[in-house]
């Protein structure tokens, strides 16, 4: 099963792209995930997100907000 998340403001990721997918793989883990692989799509700005299963709707709200959080510190570099 794969989540599409999209990103705002694609002008700011276009300047500063993320580059690497296993660190936000590595994220999420940290928050309880489980994904088989994440896909970083900077030029479309998104984000897909694949797992074994289907996710209930709690976990894909707290999967989209997980991808919103590691976003807002790229951006920010913290």
């Amino acid at each position: 099963m794969s989540y599409e998340i999209p990103l705002p403001t694609p002008d700011q990721l276009q300047r500063k792209p993320i580059t690497s997918s296993a660190d936000l793989l590595k994220y999420l883990e940290e928050r309880g995930f489980k994904p088989t692989a994440v896909v970083v799509d900077n030029a479309s700005a998104k984000v897909l997100v694949f797992f074994e299963k289907e996710l209930d709707e709690d976990s894909k709200e707290d999967l989209f907000e997980a991808v919103m959080e590691y976003y807002k510190k790229h951006l920010s570099g913290k």
